[in-house]
């Protein structure tokens, strides 16, 4: 639809509205509208009763049936969590005994902000409570990354001194990344149909929702990596591998240095720091290189030489998920056409 911008008492510019447009939205004469203007030079319209709608929870359903799997009602949970509905009904049919408490758990283990605010015999009734002014999204991330690192210098940690305990506890901290990743999903989600958002969540456009998106991801498979290195601990016993040990643990020391440099690149919009963090990453698959040539040259046994090389593997990938945060912040570093045209008016 165009429109003719017209030029009312000598300086004012209006245009007139699609009728079928504000037919739809319910917008009469005399009735206030929002006027925000966007970064691309474009300029968002909102009814303010638009507005009034949008600050009433929003709602969404899950039927727990015989005829889905455990998973799927599941699964179902979290889309609702991650599309945005403020309050989530769950109803249990008589045949699915024993699933609301798993249902609880996973709540409780993967849902930041949810909690349970009605409760039968047939229903459970949650509410996100916690909204991205508490907690915003770079805070989010930040926390992330922090548990990710962390994971993996006590994942090494735990493979020099074959400690199980330790092991084991950093394969179940990951449910906590995992938890701030779909908080962050959700918010970036709920920023791109409400573009009102996406400055209060302290990012500049639509663009930058895309960008956080693929870090948040990058973070959440970073700490995914290091709950696999927990988790093979186990396998390696072996007074001949200390030496090996020592190598991978020099390994990931540079891999966390590259994904510190990396998200620092990218609150900072810093290419060069973005791409020292890139240049690194090269040095970490020569070492590995080395290392396999070290594990081959051992008399090890079968399932050292697997759980070595799976330790290995996880490292280097740490390392490549934070090159591609890297490679993330300087695609956001650079203004696009459309940018750049705008700066010259």
């Amino acid at each position: 639809m165009l429109r003719k911008v017209q030029v009312t008492g000598g300086a004012t510019y209006i245009i007139s509205l699609p009728k079928s447009w504000a037919r739809n939205v319910g917008l009469k004469p005399g009735d206030l509208v929002q006027l925000i203007p966007q970064p691309d030079a474009s300029l968002l319209l909102i009814p303010k009763k638009s507005l009034e709608r949008k600050e009433k929870a929003l709602e969404g359903l899950v039927v727990a049936s015989s005829s889905k799997r455990p998973e799927d009602v599941i699964r179902e949970l979290i889309s609702c969590y991650l599309v945005g509905y403020d309050v989530i009904r769950i109803k249990f049919e008589r045949s699915t005994v024993g699933l609301k408490p798993r249902v609880k758990d996973v709540m409780r283990r993967k849902l930041v902000g949810v909690e349970i605010v009605e409760e039968t015999a047939d229903y459970l009734v949650a509410r996100c409570l916690l909204g991205y002014v508490e907690f915003p999204v770079k805070d989010a991330l930040s926390r992330m990354h922090t548990i990710a690192l962390s994971m993996l210098r006590d994942a090494i940690s735990a493979l020099r001194s074959a400690d199980k305990f330790l092991a084991k506890e950093v394969v179940e901290r990951d449910d906590e990344v995992d938890r701030l990743y779909f908080f962050v999903i959700r918010q970036l989600k709920m920023a791109v149909e409400n573009r009102i958002m996406i400055e209060e969540l302290g990012l500049s456009s639509a663009r930058d929702c895309l960008g956080y998106r693929l870090v948040a991801k990058s973070i959440e498979r970073m700490a995914d990596h290091a709950a696999r290195i927990g988790s093979v601990v186990p396998l390696v016993e072996n007074s001949k591998v200390k030496e090996i040990v020592e190598k991978i643990a020099e390994i990931s020391e540079v891999s966390i240095d590259v994904c510190r440099s990396a998200l620092k690149s990218l609150y900072q919009l810093d290419v060069e720091l973005a791409n020292q963090a890139i240049a690194k990453t090269s040095a970490v698959v020569r070492l590995e290189e080395s290392v396999i040539k070290k594990i081959l040259g051992a008399k090890l046994s079968t399932k050292a030489i697997m759980g070595l090389r799976l330790i290995l593997e996880s490292v280097r990938r740490i390392a490549e998920y934070g090159a591609d945060v890297a490679e993330i912040a300087v695609n956001l570093s650079m203004r696009s056409p459309r940018e750049v045209e705008l700066s010259r008016r």
